[in-house]
């Protein structure tokens, strides 16, 4: 099939290369945006249960 393509096949490999390249930096980016919206969520639980254990917590809010 690549044969077929004639003599721009390295140019179309190195295009699909770019955009595989480009789809895996976009999934670690989310990936990482997705971590730190559970850290942060974890540190607020854990604050959360750090205010409860002292009695802290406003339950008639």
């Amino acid at each position: 099939m690549i044969s077929s393509v004639g003599s721009d096949a390295p140019g179309l490999a190195t295009a699909l290369m770019k955009q595989k390249t480009s789809e895996e930096q976009l999934a670690v980016t989310v990936i990482k945006k997705s971590q730190d919206i559970e850290k942060a969520q974890g540190e607020a639980a854990v604050k959360l249960i750090e205010a409860a254990a002292l009695g802290k917590i406003d339950t008639y809010a």
